[in-house]
């Protein structure tokens, strides 16, 4: 094409970017955080900056060895104080190297399994995924379930991250790919998919990938093999092979993980009820957190006319980053506070009666009686645990969705899930209840459920299908 009578022009064009200012990305990552993982994050915060000083919590300490708990409390023996005869850092950047050398062997004395997000997050570097997506990498590797899938909120993460769901996706693609294989998949069917080369030089491989890509794991789970057999033109006998080589991919690649001894999750309830004057209140735990205080030695330091001002700016910044990390703590708590009381208040019955007495409640209604967006409540309950009088309870069951029987009563998921056992404990084995028949047994009782939605909490239940509970397959 010739240049000439060509122009180039520019163009002004107006457009709303939302950009999330980094107080606000780290109070949306404090939020996020289960206690151990907050706990984990700010020992990690407080290894990195020297104005904050070291002081651990009583519940901490009673977790070292007498040992540690003596050469701890001779360590917080010295005077962090600043004195005249103190010499003043050289540069902005020389920290306390007696500070900084108490705090590394006080984290080297905690011994602490791998996780499997740790194990995931030490692959990145040579996983091919690239630089600018690591910080993503991570933020996605934090949002799988035990069983290593994907749990997260897309949009969710699209705020908070900035990136397109394009972009999500691609990345948990890669992830998928690391050790142990099947991590990151956002279903059954991707984690399988990823385990394929398991396979490799299986004659079943191909036929395998294609149950996958067809989506016959449905069929498979209701025992409607001939569909199976006619989609894929196989034989009975040759499908019987191929479901043998599939049985040896594993659907739960974190649970695997962790029975290999690579960490085991402890459930820290952070929000207690305690009744006061007929209601229930939420109380949240933050005890065993190490407790963030500026040190005041560099407080003095910053008013004292002898410090040269590289210095004195290298603090102010260290500084206000403890303080900043502090903010972020307290409108933690005082969010997972409001919206656990909100949940408490909505759900009465649950103190009388348990998971039976809740009643169909969304994050929509939580965040609306509370003022926030319903993805902050999703963040909230998320991994968050609350001691109960009916035990420890995770947040996010509270919420649960409903059906109006024939009467006009709501009832909860919870209801029909426990009907749905005790129609199957009192079936005759010898003839199971196919999913269409205990659809109509619930209808009879008041419950408007479909096929489709029995198989789905049959399975999320546990209980196998009509024929492998006939003839006791598993």
């Amino acid at each position: 094409m010739s240049a000439v009578g060509s122009e180039l022009r520019q163009r002004h064009v107006q457009a709303q970017v939302q950009k999330m200012a980094p107080q606000m990305r780290q109070s949306l990552s404090m939020l996020a955080k289960n206690l151990p993982e907050l706990r984990a994050e700010l020992y990690r915060e407080m290894a990195n900056n020297p104005v904050i000083e070291d002081v651990e919590p009583t519940l901490e300490l009673e977790t070292v060895s007498d040992r540690e708990r003596e050469t701890a409390e001779e360590e917080r023996s010295f005077d962090s104080d600043y004195t005249e005869d103190d010499d003043i850092p050289e540069t902005a950047y020389t920290a306390d190297a007696d500070a900084l050398e108490r705090r590394r062997r006080f984290f080297d004395s905690q011994t602490e399994k791998e996780t499997l997000e740790a194990h995931l997050i030490k692959q990145l570097p040579s996983s091919g995924i690239a630089e600018r997506d690591m910080p993503l990498a991570e933020m996605l590797i934090g949002e799988l379930n035990g069983d290593g899938l994907f749990a997260g909120s897309i949009p969710d993460l699209m705020m908070a991250s900035g990136e397109t769901a394009g972009k999500i996706k691609s990345v948990l693609k890669q992830i998928s790919s690391l050790d142990p294989p099947g991590c990151g998949a956002m279903n059954l069917e991707e984690c399988l998919l990823a385990q394929i080369d398991k396979l490799d030089g299986s004659p079943y491989q191909q036929e395998v990938r294609e149950i996958l890509e067809r989506h016959h794991l449905a069929d498979i789970a209701e025992g409607r093999t001939d569909a199976v057999e006619r989609d894929l033109r196989m034989s009975h006998e040759r499908l019987e092979d191929v479901l043998a080589a599939l049985r040896t991919l594993d659907p739960r690649p974190a649970r695997a993980y962790d029975r290999a001894g690579h960490g085991i999750a402890y459930v820290n309830p952070e929000v207690h009820a305690v009744k006061s004057g007929g209601r229930w209140i939420a109380r949240v735990d933050d005890r065993s957190l190490p407790e963030i205080r500026i040190s005041s030695r560099y407080e003095k330091m910053l008013r004292d006319p002898n410090v040269d001002a590289e210095t004195k700016a290298y603090i102010a910044e260290k500084k206000s980053a403890a303080e900043g990390l502090m903010d972020a703590v307290e409108r933690r708590e005082e969010t997972i506070t409001a919206i656990a009381q909100a949940i408490f208040d909505a759900q009465p019955g649950f103190f009388e009666k348990g998971l039976k007495g809740l009643r169909p409640l969304t994050m929509q209604e939580i965040a609306d009686a509370v003022g926030v967006h319903h993805t902050t409540v999703s963040r909230t309950v998320n991994d968050k645990y609350a001691s109960t009088p009916r035990g420890t309870v995770e947040l996010r069951r509270f919420f649960t969705s409903g059906y109006v029987t024939d009467d006009g009563v709501q009832v909860s998921k919870d209801s029909v899930l426990d009907s749905l056992k005790r129609l199957v404990e009192a079936e005759d084995k010898s003839a199971p209840l196919s999913d269409e028949r205990l659809a109509e047994l619930l209808k009879a009782e008041g419950y408007p459920v479909a096929r489709r939605t029995v198989a789905k909490y049959r399975t999320g239940l546990g209980i196998p299908g009509a024929i492998q509970r006939k003839t006791g397959e598993r």
